[in-house]
């Protein structure tokens, strides 16, 4: 094992050779810290927490109590090919995460930003790539090869279908669960319910009433008037290209691979019932 600097190991825990522990580290009772891993500066790993390699971890990340980051991935065809899991900076990952490798399948990474939130329990799989400032709520299930963007919320209890992509500021509500895409800034409950724009994130972010307005015009056209995405799509652009987010809503749903939700309808919700 490299030591770099000061650290603080307990000493019930379990730390391979092969690890690179950097200044400031604290390691609580009885983790495992498993193959190559990188642990960067300021990081605190709790007790009973697993960490296995190759894993490379950035500085001031939080590893609660019994999570285990790195693991090989859940996965019929995997057999043992050195994949990996990549960390940001500022991460906290509490109580019971799980988070997995990538697979030779899908180039064999899982990669993680910076200032990610992942609360007890929740579970995110492999080759997934993960933005900034996520929020990812307690006992959340995220698939295989899912992207989630940036400041984008996954609420308690929620699923999310592998090959997913969950747009930036997006929000996906308590119990809920998608098998298509969620554009950005859009609010998504129940099972493939689109049912508005996350106004409370978009303000928080700073979003000007100018663009928030435009969005709702966007929303409307998209989700409201029948029309069919291409050319709904081609009358935003027509009468609000230029602002920027309306501009990432548009790109985000023309590159969709598995298409998007419909808007909950009165019907709608009547046939689910």
């Amino acid at each position: 094992m490299a030591l770099i600097g000061s650290v603080s190991i307990h000493p019930t825990a379990v730390i391979d050779p092969q690890a690179q522990v950097a200044a400031g580290v604290q390691i609580g009772p009885y983790a495992v810290i498993e193959g190559p891993v990188e642990i960067g500066p300021g990081c605190v790993i709790g007790a009973h927490a697993c960490l296995c390699g190759p894993l490379v971890m950035g500085r001031d990340n939080f590893v609660g109590h019994s999570a285990v980051l790195g693991a090989s991935p859940q996965h019929r065809d995997y057999r043992g090919e050195p994949t990996s899991l990549r960390i940001g900076e500022g991460n906290v990952f509490r109580e019971f995460v799980t988070i997995h490798r990538g697979t030779p399948q899908g180039k064999g990474i899982t990669c993680i930003g910076d200032r990610n939130l992942f609360m007890i329990g929740s579970h995110l799989g492999h080759d997934a790539r993960v933005g900034n400032g996520c929020t990812v709520v307690n006992n959340a299930l995220v698939g295989g090869h899912v992207q989630l963007g940036d400041g984008c919320i996954l609420s308690g209890h929620t699923a999310v279908q592998q090959r997913v992509r969950i747009g930036r500021l997006a929000m996906l509500g308590g119990m809920a669960a998608t098998s298509k895409d969620i554009p950005p800034f859009v609010l998504q409950q129940g099972y493939n319910c689109v049912t508005g724009l996350n106004l409370v994130g978009l303000r928080r972010a700073g979003c000007t009433p100018e663009a928030i307005e435009a969005l709702r015009q966007a929303f409307r056209i998209v989700f409201r008037e029948g029309r069919s995405h291409s050319g709904a799509l081609d009358l935003i652009e027509a009468e609000f290209g230029g602002v920027a987010e309306v501009d990432e809503f548009v790109r985000f749903i023309r590159e969709s691979k598995i298409g998007i939700n419909p808007v909950r309808s009165s019907q709608r919700a009547q046939r689910i019932l």
